[in-house]
């Protein structure tokens, strides 16, 4: 299969890629597509109800969400997000492995038991999640362009 360009792309190229999308939302510029086809569900088998969304902003792909949808345990369940699912997803979404994993930030979110987490997949892709509870689980994770993950080559034309 070949490399996906998703980011910046229009509905219809998207449609190409994944298939018709299963619930549409819109809000003034913003236009979410969710989706659930059968190739993404045997990516995460532990968590049959989940699927991503697409949130386009004036007609392009700006962020890619994978949704839990609550299809995990909190309280007996590790972390349900971490690199091996991160790569997994992003491998699904443009055809090719991330070529880093590498932490751009961390953060607490006020309680000791909330981070946000932010790391570069390379190719100006980032992915970033928040994680709960003492068993620190994953509700939803995204992926979108970052020029802090651009290959160094490519941020100075020098």
């Amino acid at each position: 299969m070949a490399v996906r360009y998703v980011l910046n792309q229009t509905p219809q190229t998207i449609e190409r890629y994944f298939g018709r999308y299963i619930t549409k939302q819109t809000n003034s510029d913003t236009l979410t597509y969710t989706y659930a086809p059968q190739g993404f569900r045997r990516l995460f088998p532990q968590f049959p109800k989940s699927n991503f969304s697409i949130i386009f902003v004036n007609n392009q792909v700006k962020y890619i969400k994978l949704n839990f949808n609550s299809d995990f345990d909190q309280y007996s369940g590790n972390y349900n997000y971490d690199q091996a699912e991160s790569v997994k997803f992003y491998n699904y979404i443009f055809s090719y492995q991330p070529p880093i994993w590498q932490q751009l930030s961390a953060k607490f979110g006020g309680n000791e038991t909330i981070y946000f987490d932010e790391y570069c997949l390379g190719d100006g892709v980032a992915t970033s999640f928040d994680r709960y509870g003492y068993k620190q689980f994953t509700d939803s994770a995204t992926l979108s362009y970052d020029t802090r993950c651009e290959p160094p080559d490519s941020r100075n034309p020098n």
